[in-house]
This record gives C-alpha cells, structure tokens and sequence, in this order.
C-alpha cells in the first residue's frame, strides 16, 4: 500500500492562495518582477556581500551603497545573462561585484581570496570571469565625457604612458624578451593614458590605449595609434568651449594668452619624449604640447615650459590614485594577460567614480613617487646583487685559472727530462729481454 505524502493542511493552503491573492491586488501593476523586487531578493541571498558589508570600504574601495549602485549598472547585462540556459551559478551577481572588486582591491592570487572569502577557487575563478566583461560593458556605457576646462594654451588631454609589471611569459626568450621594460628593469605592459581635467575641476581618464609590450617607446604607442576619431572630435571646440575662454584671469601669468585661441581645437600634452614634427601631427590629427627636455634661456619660454610641467602633475596624480586604489596593478598583476585590457578599463572607470566622491590631490602625487621609488629600490637592488654575484664569480674564476696555473708548474717541476726518459725506456726494455 502507498503511503499518502506528507503535505500542507486544507487550512495553509487557503491562507496560502488569499496571500498570494493579497501580494497580486497590492502588486497589480504588471506581472513582471520589478526590478527592486530582483535587488531585494538578490541583497537577500547575498550571503558574502551581508559578511562583509561592515568593511566594505577597506575591502572595495566602495560603500555597501556604492556597491550596489555599481550592481545596478550591470543589472541590465545580468539579467540577459541569467536568461541563458543551463545551470544558475552558486553565488549571486552582488556577491559576483563584490568578490571582483575585492580582488582588483586586494591583488590577491586565487588561493588567498578563497582563504580569505571561503568560497572554492573554482567558484571565485568562475565568478570573476563572468562578472569581469559585464562590468567591462555596463561601465563603458555608462561613462559620460566631460568637456576639458578652459586654459591659456587649449590643452584638452594630457597623456603619459605607464608600466604595469607581470609575470615572464614562457615561451622562447626572443619572444619573451619583448615584454621586457629596461628604463624600469621589469617584464611588463604598457598603457596610454589620456587625461583631462573637465569644467567641474575633476581629472579623469577619457581615453585609453590597447596593451603594449613593455618594451614600445611612449611615442611609438601613440603614433601607433594613428587617427582616432574619438580623440580628434573630442578636442574639436564647440561654441560653448569658445564662449568659456575668458583669458582675462590669465593675464596674471607670464603666458601668451591669444596661444589657444589661435586654433579652433584643443591639443593634447605630453613629457619630453612626444616631441615631434609637425608633419606627424597632421598624420595623427590632432596637436601635440610636449615639454621642453632642457630649460632655455630665454625667460618667455622657461616660463612656458614650467607651465607645462605643472599641468602634468594631475596625469600623476592619476596614477597614484589608480595603483594606491587598485593593487592589483600596483605589484605584479596575476591574472592571465588575455584579461588584462578589461582589467585596466574596469580598474580605469572605477577610479574616474572615486574621483568624483573625492577629488585628486598631492597625496595622489606621493603615492605615485613612492610607487616608483619603490620599483626604483627594487631595481637598485638586483642590480647591486648582480654586481656582487658577478664580482664574487670572477673571483672564483680568477682562483681557478691561478690554480690550474700552479698544479701545470707543479707537473713541469716535477717531471722527468728527456734523457732520464731514455734511460728509464732502456731499463724496461733490457729487464724484458728486448
């Protein structure tokens, strides 16, 4: 006989059916699940976002609330990826957010993060690749360029290069040997930043080279670059850029003030290595500043050339937010290089955000100094550890040649002359009966 399964009373069930009856009148707008709904539920189930929530801020650089607006960005995405078909993954995409900011945050391998979180390895592997090109998409779309404030020279961007260390690519040396920065003595990839500081005063990265190995010159990645018709129409000057140049506050200053005027777009500054032609301007399209490598005489254009300088220091300001944000790219970044390009925007876009809660400053500047310092130091170091290794191996191989030299003597000295040969032969050979 078959046993009756165990199930609700008559009574739960009527209860049941008159809440689910109450849940539809009050939510009688559509039958779709809203989308506060789908964040609830998803805040609800994030078991590892709920864990740390209280540290957010050391873990992500992001408030739970920041967070979440992030999420939000992605929702979009996530959602047309959670229609697809096969198994849902463990963890939900807020916990998805969470684990890759705090791996870009921490710089962690795979095996700390999971020691750290409590989630498998596979788990967080499978996590971070999928949340990574969502994050990649729903951030790139959702980043809005602000025009370039005014200035006596029109500078609209500022760009730099930066080199970003990994690990050696295996394979043979000739191809390795590509990636290899001699200026910071590491194995690394170089990027191209291009930086403007917009009429709100805040400086943030607009636009953004591919990868280069580490051993491409700083001028050959942005001639590579070619005509990019993002940049060339974004330093085009609109009728409202030219009505906002007022240089009458500018006349404090040892600068010509008619410069940017003189030219119905703005131009892009660079250090002393993108010194060109002007006929590889017009190939790329667009002017290039660049600051003068020796300081001139001439009082007009030192004074031009400090201002120049000046105006780089927010591309380094910059970068001491990206890598003191970030650690990932601050010591060797250990993700496959395949993954580096959406790394480099996600870590990008997610710095140009944390400079609108907080604007840059000199303390970005010291970070950025001690950044290199330290690569500096370390570069320093092995160098002088080579020239002891090598000072200790000549010494050996100076004992070992005088050695090998003394026991050649020691043999000569000791050895029988000629005749003495002769009549040692003639002895053996009377003593065998020859």
């Amino acid at each position: 006989m078959v046993k009756p399964r165990k199930g609700k009373s008559v009574e739960a069930l009527i209860d049941l059916e008159e809440s689910r009856e109450a849940e539809y009148i009050e939510s009688s707008v559509s039958f779709a699940r809203t989308v506060p709904d789908i964040e609830e539920i998803m805040m609800g189930r994030s078991l590892i976002f709920r864990k740390y929530e209280s540290g957010m801020v050391k873990l992500t650089n992001f408030t739970p609330s920041e967070v979440v607006n992030i999420y939000r960005m992605c929702l979009p995405r996530i959602i047309k990826e959670n229609t697809k078909r096969g198994k849902k993954p463990s963890l939900t995409f807020l916990d998805h957010v969470f684990c890759y900011l705090y791996a870009l945050k921490s710089g962690q391998t795979m095996a700390s993060l999971s020691v750290n979180i409590g989630e498998s390895e596979s788990t967080l592997h499978s996590a971070i690749r999928r949340i990574r090109p969502i994050v990649t998409e729903s951030l790139n779309s959702n980043t809005f360029i602000d025009r370039p404030a005014p200035n006596p020279l029109s500078i609209g961007l500022i760009c730099d290069c930066s080199t970003f260390q990994v690990y050696r690519p295996s394979g043979f040396y000739d191809e390795s040997k590509k990636m290899f920065d001699v200026k910071n003595n590491i194995y690394g990839i170089k990027v191209l930043f291009f930086v403007n500081i917009n009429v709100w005063g805040k400086v943030k990265c607009v636009f953004l080279s591919n990868p280069n190995v580490g051993s491409s010159h700083d001028f050959l990645i942005l001639k590579n670059l070619g005509i990019n018709n993002e940049i060339k129409e974004y330093l085009v000057k609109t009728k409202e850029d030219m009505e906002r140049e007022d240089m009458d506050k500018y006349e404090d200053m040892d600068i010509e003030g008619k410069f940017g005027r003189d030219y119905d777009s703005f131009c892009v500054l660079g250090d002393s290595a993108y010194i060109c032609s002007q006929e590889i301007q017009n190939k790329i399209g667009y002017r290039i500043l660049a600051v003068p490598k020796y300081k001139s005489k001439d009082e007009d254009v030192a004074n031009r050339g400090k201002y120049l300088a000046s105006r780089r220091v927010h591309v380094e300001q910059f970068f001491g937010r990206l890598v003191g944000a970030w650690n990932t790219f601050r010591h060797v970044y250990r993700f496959e290089h395949k993954h580096f390009q959406m790394d480099i925007e996600n870590a990008v876009n997610l710095t140009n955000i944390l400079t609108d809660y907080n604007g840059l400053g000199d303390e970005d500047s010291f970070e950025y100094k001690n950044w290199l310092e330290t690569r500096y130091g370390m570069v320093d170091e092995r160098k002088k550890n080579k020239l002891i290794s090598n000072k200790k191996w000549r010494n050996r191989k100076k004992k070992r040649l005088n050695d090998s030299q003394d026991n050649i003597q020691d043999f000569l000295n000791n050895s029988l002359d000629d005749e003495e040969i002769i009549n040692e032969s003639k002895l053996l050979c009377s003593s065998l009966n020859y």
